[in-house]
């Protein structure tokens, strides 16, 4: 999905991006490009929905050899009663010396909670509504050749509107201080690497991103927390079709971090196979590995496999308890110029000792996994 946002709200895009349908494309100008993308789909937690997404994209040649300006929005509506709207861009300014990256995301989530740590089981399930708004903005200066640094900042508000079914929930809410309406104000730094051919369907190049990111009652936040938040991807080109492609993530916060904010594993962009934000602790590690492979102008494949785990701190990390994912996917391209594709993907995950996985899940969605 092309959307920075929160983790709070993520499992929501995901869900909501992993079900379009159909697809058309408009050209806007002669280099220019526009997708439309109609959604439909179905979860438990949402029953069936319906909706929107539209992509602009526009080369800027000023900028660099595969640079592209970028806009998204995208909404939906559930049966349920839950809604999403979502809008991001990423432009590059200055001959592509200035990278800015504006987003916002509001609506009505219905979410699951599983309790903490590497063992949480699946009986412990426990559904709660809340609404949200997170607003981001991002910005960069190149320091190096494809590389950008610069100052982020977030505010969210959110509220628990619903939690009569999460009685758990209301007392690990209790426990660590948080009311049921709250906001998040967080300053901090970012460093980004860039070499990839696309940044829709990458071939060759690396994408590196390093987050630090302070919420301080000094500046208006309700809680004091840290977060930290590594990834990188590597794809390396076999021949002019197939692709292997990497992904290492990092997450670790300290402090009173709230609930919805704690790193986690799992879903259409982690392990295929876990369920969304099925594990939650304070440092959360994960890898994947994927080959894909393009079988002609409209269609593609892939193979995966991942592992990773939840853990309370650094000093506690260990393989005993570790989960680990399998599977293939179909890829259609809705774009020919950009090879955006909608994927079918399906993942089964198992866990090491006396841990639990998901088994099989079916991941519907706009853009690849990583």
């Amino acid at each position: 999905m092309f959307l920075s946002i929160s983790a709070a709200t993520a499992r929501i895009i995901t869900i909501a991006s992993a079900t379009a349908i159909l697809a058309s494309t408009y050209v806007l100008a002669e280099e220019s490009e526009r997708i439309v993308i109609p959604i439909a789909f179905s979860t438990p937690d949402t029953g069936f929905a319906g909706g929107a997404a539209i992509i602009w994209v526009i080369p800027n040649p000023e900028a660099g050899e595969n640079k592209n300006d970028t806009a998204r929005t995208f909404g939906f509506i559930s049966q349920k009663g839950q809604v999403m709207l979502a809008l991001s861009s990423s432009l590059y300014r200055s001959n592509g010396n200035l990278l800015l990256e504006p987003s916002i995301s509001l609506g009505k989530s219905f979410d699951s909670s599983y309790g903490f740590g590497s063992d949480s089981k699946a009986s412990s399930e426990e559904n709660y509504q809340s609404k949200f708004i997170d607003i981001r903005f991002k910005s960069g200066w190149s320091v190096l050749p494809n590389s950008y640094l610069g100052p982020q900042v977030q505010l969210k508000t959110l509220e628990y509107t619903d939690l009569s079914e999460a009685t758990q929930l209301k007392g690990v809410l209790a426990d660590n201080g948080e009311s049921l309406d709250s906001l998040q104000v967080g300053l901090g730094i970012q460093l980004k690497r860039d070499t990839r051919n696309s940044s829709f369907y990458s071939q060759s190049g690396v994408f590196s991103e390093a987050s630090l990111m302070r919420y301080d009652t000094s500046w208006g936040s309700d809680y004091d927390f840290t977060k930290f938040e590594l990834e990188h991807r590597r794809f390396i080109s076999l021949d002019t079709v197939s692709v292997l492609a990497f992904q290492g993530s990092i997450k670790a916060a300290s402090g009173q971090v709230p609930f919805d904010s704690l790193p986690s594993l799992g879903g259409a962009k982690s392990l295929r196979g876990v369920l969304q934000d099925r594990y939650r602790d304070e440092l959360a590690l994960s890898g994947q590995v994927e080959w894909r492979r393009i079988l002609n102008d409209s269609w593609g494949m892939a193979m995966f496999a991942g592992l990773g785990d939840v853990f309370p701190s650094a000093n506690e990390i260990t393989a005993s308890e570790l989960k680990y994912a399998v599977g293939v996917g179909g890829r259609y391209s809705l774009s020919k110029e950009q090879r955006i594709n909608l994927r079918l993907d399906l993942g089964y995950s198992d866990a090491l000792g006396n841990a639990e996985a998901d088994g099989f899940n079916i991941y519907f969605q706009v853009g690849e996994a990583f």
